[in-house]
């Protein structure tokens, strides 16, 4: 008796048949699902046309039969203007409010159409010690890339944006023309570091041109042909390897593909020998001595791949960071140069060292300087992995920081801590590298009422021009091949509206 009650008490209840009829759409209802329908295209740079397709549509009535999807034309002529102009409006409301101090970053770019675009951002530290990025241009510039004509365009974003006054420094690539049109405006200006890295590596590889060569020769091979590629994967699997990896090619723009090229390389070392082994017309492979060689560039590289990492982010200040990775650099390919390496490689280290030293940014830097800068600005974030000076085999750039730090001890005390608030700051403790300066400061401004002013001054400033880099590639995303007819104001407005999206 009492199990059929249990059993009627489980018993489901029977639904209604109002539970089959799709509810009314309501306006808000709309407009929550016209917004999540623009997302495709501001996030995810899907192509107006999506709208019109079949599956899609069918998709759509599927999940709610009561909504009608806009057409192509409403979304490009309607809806995206609208969100543009309501987004433009509210970034331009937070850059009065917040942004006191800015540092501007900018680099240039063509399409495929051979069109030509100019971006330009602003990072800055508001009220709750958080780094804002704002893209605030990306516009059309088909005008000769003169040094006047840049500076225009750059003065006419100044303006728009009312940041006369504000900026503390200007990020960009090292070309001679955006420096002198920078350099019109008297903005402060900053060559970006990543492509100082790029070009000291890439002038230094050029020593092994003809091995770079040979090995991406072997790697396009396996990428272009179906028979080399699944014997390279299957020789992976029958030899334990759960998950095959595929060659990376390089990217003659980026030394740091050359580096990734040869890790991977390295890394699938004897499927790449085996493989090669059994294929006809395969082309020639390494020797033992360039196979070594290959591996002491790896070594060789690495800290040049981990600086240029540590310096490319855009969620943390960077700009305080280049000094310590400039000493840090300095010193890592010093300790190679004395390390036991084919003559090859140290011809390799010899030529990097030459060519960082003959910049005068470079062989300026104060080693004093940078050890106190090291004890205010460690802000890598966590993401990054630093391998530990007395652990590891190769030299880190970290390595001369962490010694300098971990011999300093906090010697205040509370007589001298109660002198001035500056005293009061260098007494204090050292962050660790893998903290946020900014968090800190938010934390400890009423501790410091006047320094953590100027903190927030100076602390939005950027070490590279890659948050434009970055932008181009999105912009590449964009402008593929279903949608290479699009005009640069839509362009612009897409942008503008993923990059300042909330």
């Amino acid at each position: 008796m009492q199990a059929d009650n249990n059993a009627k008490s489980h018993k489901r209840k029977q639904l209604s048949i109002a539970t089959y009829i799709p509810k009314k759409m309501t306006v808000d209802m709309k407009k929550d699902i016209d917004q999540s329908l623009l997302n495709l295209f501001t996030k995810d740079y899907q192509p107006f046309k999506l709208v019109e397709d079949k599956g899609f549509k069918q998709f759509v009535k599927m999940l709610n039969p009561n909504y009608t999807l806009p057409n192509r034309h409403s979304i490009s002529k309607q809806y995206i203007p609208a969100l543009y102009e309501k987004r433009l409006r509210e970034v331009k409301e937070l850059v009065v409010q917040e942004a006191k101090h800015v540092c501007l970053t900018t680099d240039c770019w063509t399409s495929r159409n051979n069109e030509s675009f100019m971006a330009i951002t602003i990072h800055f530290v508001d009220s709750n010690f958080s780094l804002q990025s704002i893209l605030i241009s990306c516009s059309s510039f088909n005008e000769n890339h003169t040094a006047i004509n840049l500076s225009e365009q750059i003065q006419k974003t100044i303006d728009e944006w009312q940041l006369e006054g504000k900026i503390k420094l200007a990020v960009s690539d090292n070309a001679t023309n955006i420096k002198n049109a920078l350099g019109l405006l008297k903005l402060k200006h900053l060559g970006c570091f990543a492509h100082t890295l790029n070009l000291i590596v890439q002038s230094a590889l050029t020593l092994e041109n003809e091995l770079i060569d040979k090995v991406k020769t072997i790697v396009t091979y396996f990428r272009r042909s179906t028979v080399a590629n699944n014997k390279l994967k299957t020789y992976q699997i029958n030899n334990g390897i759960d998950k095959p990896k595929k060659l990376l090619q390089d990217v003659q723009t980026r030394w740091n593909s050359t580096y990734y090229m040869f890790n991977r390389f390295i890394e699938l070392e004897n499927p790449i020998r085996g493989t090669l082994g059994l294929l006809d017309k395969a082309p020639q492979t390494l020797n033992s001595d360039e196979w070594s060689i290959i591996k002491e560039l790896c070594t060789v590289l690495r800290p040049f791949e981990e600086a240029t990492r540590a310096v490319s982010g855009e969620s943390y200040m960077t700009a305080s960071i280049v000094i310590v990775l400039t000493q840090g650099l300095l010193n890592a390919c010093k300790k190679l140069h004395t390390m036991e390496f084919n003559e090859r490689t140290l011809m390799i280290i010899k030529q990097l060292l030459e060519n960082m030293e003959k910049r005068d940014a470079w062989k300026n830097v104060d080693k004093k300087r940078s050890n106190q800068l090291d004890e205010q600005n460690q802000d890598q974030p966590d993401y990054i992995s630093i391998d530990n000076p007395s652990t590891s085999n190769s030299p880190s750039i970290w390595e001369t920081i962490d010694t300098s730090i971990a011999k300093l001890i906090p010697s205040g005390t509370s007589k001298s801590r109660a002198i001035i608030e500056v005293q009061r700051y260098l007494e204090d403790g050292m962050l660790k590298r893998n903290m946020d300066p900014l968090k800190w400061w938010q934390e400890h401004k009423y501790n410091y009422p006047y320094l953590h002013i100027l903190a927030k001054q100076t602390l939005c400033c950027l070490g590279t021009s890659v948050p434009c880099e970055r932008i181009f590639s999105k912009a590449g995303l964009i402008l593929n091949d279903r949608r290479c007819r699009l005009k640069s104001e839509k362009v612009e407005m897409l942008l503008f509206l993923n990059y300042n999206s909330t």
